[in-house]
């Protein structure tokens, strides 16, 4: 949901969706500015602070994307013939651009990539690399074992800009593993944010310990 139409749904009296906890703290004078608007609105200081929470975000993330699109190359990873099987990697699965092609991964068990130089991350997986699908807001949803296989699909009408890799012993059936969680259990500031990103050996197998004990 774009920024502005949360402030319109903030302005029609729309309800707010759940929430949770959060302790925060702020200048007194951004304080006497949300209580002024809360009470010209008739809402509660949490919804202002949400509402504008999420604006900041869509415009960090924004300006995160643009400077990614200046640096491309730095977004690709490498195929390297002396490196120990299996590699573990973390995939964005792009939900907040579409969400169909996010739920398609889940469906087939699949690492997908699409245009430009992201599509090469795909390209560049080995058989056996380990692949977690990252749900952006949410956290790691699914993974699984590569497949020696690249596979090359049309995507909207664009020729061959879908390359996937099927995700052999894919598992899905766990708790959600979030952003929190995985810094604490890997002990790092990891990047969720981005296409493809690489983890060391010990993020990857903390990482599927802790699906391992979600699943029991």
């Amino acid at each position: 949901m774009s920024y502005e139409t949360q402030i319109k749904n903030l302005l029609n009296n729309q309800s707010m969706p759940e929430s949770q906890l959060l302790s925060i703290r702020m200048p007194p004078s951004t304080v006497n500015q949300i209580d002024e608007l809360a009470s010209e609105l008739d809402r509660t200081r949490s919804e202002l602070i949400t509402v504008f929470i999420n604006g900041g975000i869509s415009e960090l993330v924004r300006q995160l994307e643009e400077k990614d699109n200046n640096n491309k190359e730095e977004d690709i990873i490498e195929a390297r013939d002396n490196e120990e099987s299996p590699r573990y990697f973390l995939l964005n699965t792009n939900y907040n651009n579409s969400e169909s092609d996010h739920f398609t991964m889940l469906e087939n068990g699949e690492a997908s990539a699409f245009y430009g130089n992201w599509k090469k991350n795909i390209k560049n997986l080995k058989e056996n690399d380990v692949v977690f699908l990252y749900h952006s807001g949410h956290g790691i949803c699914g993974y699984g074992y590569a497949d020696k296989e690249l596979i090359i699909r049309d995507h909207n009408g664009n020729k061959e800009q879908w390359y996937a890799r099927k995700l052999h012993n894919f598992v899905s059936d766990f708790k959600v593993i979030t952003a929190k969680v995985c810094k604490d259990i890997t002990k790092s500031n990891l990047i969720f944010r981005k296409t493809m990103v690489p983890l060391t050996k010990e993020q990857g197998k903390a990482i599927i310990t802790k699906i391992n004990e979600s699943i029991k």
